[in-house]
C-alpha cells in the first residue's frame, strides 16, 4: 500500500506495553497514530511519516500513552525490510519502554546543567537504543537470508505472490547425498504416479484372476510378466523409500540416511513389504504358502 502501512503482526509485548489487544492494532497504520497525545512531539511525528514514505530507519525516542492515556516514554525503532530485488516489502518495528531510564537521566541530568553545563556524552538510552538497533539489524539480516534461500530452492516466489508451486520446508544445514531422492522432486512426483497405476492395475486383475481365470494355466500365463513387471516396480519403490528425504515434525528436511531409514523401518516399511510380497504368483507356480500339519 503506498499509504497507511497497516500493521499485519504485533507480539504480546507490544499488547502489554499498551494496553490494545491484538484486535484492536491490526490493519491500523504502523506509525501508531493511536497512542499520540497531547505530549507527542509534533517534529517527531512528521519525522516518522516521513520515514515511513521514504521507506528509510528511523529511530528516536517518543512519548506514547497508553490506552489508560498514561504517559510513557518509548525508544522506537522502525527499519525497513528489503527482499532480494532491494525492494522495501515489510517495515520492522520495535518499542522498548525507558520511562524509568529517562526520567532517571532528566534528573541527572539537570543536577549536571546545575553544575557545568550539559554533558554531551552517551546514556544509558544510546547504549539501549544500540543494543535495540543490533537486534533489528540481525533480524533484518536473517530475513533477508532467508528470502534468498527460499529463492534458491524454488519454494517460493514472492511473500505476498501467487501460492508456491511446492510446500515450504525448513531445509536442513546438511550435505545432501547424491543418492538421497527429494519427496518433492518431480521424479519422485512421477514415480509415486506410476506406483499409483500399478496398483490400480493389482486392484483390478487379482480379484478378476481369482474369479474367472481360477486354476486354468493358460489363462494364468497370459498376465504373469505383467505381474512379474508390478512387483518389481514394488519392490523398487521399497529400496527407494529407503533413499528418500522426509519432513520431521519440526518441519525439517531429513536429508541423514540413517534417520531416514530408522523412519521408515518404524512407519511404512511393514505394510509395504506384505504388499509387495507375490501371493497370486506364488499360487500361479504352485507354491504352497500355507504350512501343512
Amino acid at each position: 500500500m503506498s499509504k497507511g502501512f497497516p500493521i499485519v503482526y504485533c507480539s504480546d509485548g507490544f499488547c502489554e506495553l499498551t494496553g490494545f489487544s491484538r484486535a484492536e492494532v491490526m490493519q491500523k497504520s504502523c506509525a501508531c497514530k493511536f497512542l499520540y497525545g497531547p505530549e507527542t512531539s509534533e517534529s517527531i511525528i512528521f519525522s516518522i511519516d516521513e520515514a515511513l514514505e521514504e521507506r528509510k530507519e528511523f529511530k528516536d525516542e517518543i512519548m506514547f500513552y497508553k490506552k489508560t492515556a498514561v504517559l510513557f516514554w518509548c525508544l522506537l525503532d522502525i527499519v525497513p525490510i528489503k527482499n532480494e530485488k532491494g525492494d522495501v516489502v515489510l517495515f520492522l518495528a520495535s518499542f522498548k519502554d525507558i520511562t524509568d531510564t529517562k526520567a532517571k537521566t532528566i534528573q541527572d541530568d539537570k543536577k549536571e546543567d546545575r553544575r557545568r553545563g550539559r554533558v554531551k556524552t552517551g546514556s544509558p538510552f544510546s547504549s539501549a537504543r544500540l543494543r535495540s538497533s543490533t537486534v533489528l539489524y540481525h533480524i533484518s539480516g536473517h530475513l533477508h537470508n532467508r528470502e534468498k534461500s527460499k529463492s534458491k530452492i524454488k519454494l517460493n516466489k514472492n511473500v505476498f505472490g501467487d501460492l508456491p508451486a511446492l510446500p515450504e520446508y525448513k531445509v536442513a544445514d546438511a550435505k545432501k547425498s547424491k543418492f538421497i531422492l527429494l519427496h518433492y522432486s518431480t521424479f519422485k512426483a512421477g514415480w509415486d504416479w506410476l506406483i499409483l497405476l500399478a496398483t490400480f492395475y493389482v486392484a483390478v486383475t487379482v480379484p478378476y484372476n481369482v474369479c474367472f481365470i481360477g486354476d486354468d494355466d493358460d489363462l494364468t500365463r497370459t498376465t504373469t510378466v505383467s505381474d512379474i513387471a508390478v512387483e518389481i516396480l514394488f519392490i523398487i519403490d521399497i529400496v527407494f523409500n529407503f533413499r528418500t528425504t522426509y519432513v520431521s515434525k519440526s518441519g525439517q528436511v531429513i536429508f541423514d540416511a540413517r534417520q531416514i531409514c530408522i523412519h521408515y523401518l518404524t512407519t511404512w516399511f511393514i505394510i509395504d513389504l506384505v504388499a509387495a510380497l507375490p501371493f497370486d504368483l506364488l499360487y500361479a507356480f504352485k507354491v504352497s504358502v500355507v504350512s501343512s500339519h
